[in-house]
């Protein structure tokens, strides 16, 4: 009977002692700050991405790789949404490319950061995919639509 009633009376000084932890607990999560704002991504895309839709957030920065010289970037549809950031770079040349003049597959990179809410068309075209072929269809053209959503 003695082992009994010790047992409870275990029990019950281990609620208070349980109730006081958690409001210690409670109240010590509460003095963290949220998070704001998120921190802004690097999202790299390329040729691959032509046609596609993609989401990003306000303070993003979008790195568009295309891999040919040939490409002409014509920047952003929207640029209070979606501003590039510098000129185009060209990137180092791939050890698969050959040092032929004319063959275009040194790949070049464009920036652009999302700055607020909305919509903006990334589009790039050539006229060459190489030395001495011309390009048709599909191959003339890049496009990429961005939406670009508040930073919560």
């Amino acid at each position: 009977m003695f082992a009994g009633l010790m047992q409870s009376f275990r029990a019950a000084s281990a609620i208070p002692m349980a109730v006081a932890a958690s409001s210690i607990l409670a109240a010590s999560c509460g003095t963290a700050a949220p998070a704001t704002h998120p921190v802004p991504r690097v999202i790299v895309l390329r040729d691959n991405a032509n046609g596609r839709t993609v989401s990003v957030r306000a303070g993003d920065t979008l790195e568009l790789i295309l891999s040919s010289t040939y490409w002409n970037v014509a920047g952003s549809s929207a640029s209070r949404v979606l501003r590039q950031d510098g000129a185009t770079t060209l990137l180092p040349r791939p050890s698969t490319c050959p040092r032929i003049p004319g063959l275009g597959c040194t790949p070049q990179r464009t920036d652009f950061k999302a700055l607020s809410s909305g919509k903006a068309v990334v589009t790039a075209s050539r006229t060459t995919c190489g030395e001495a072929l011309a390009c048709v269809g599909r191959a003339t053209k890049f496009t990429l639509v961005v939406i670009v959503a508040a930073s919560s």
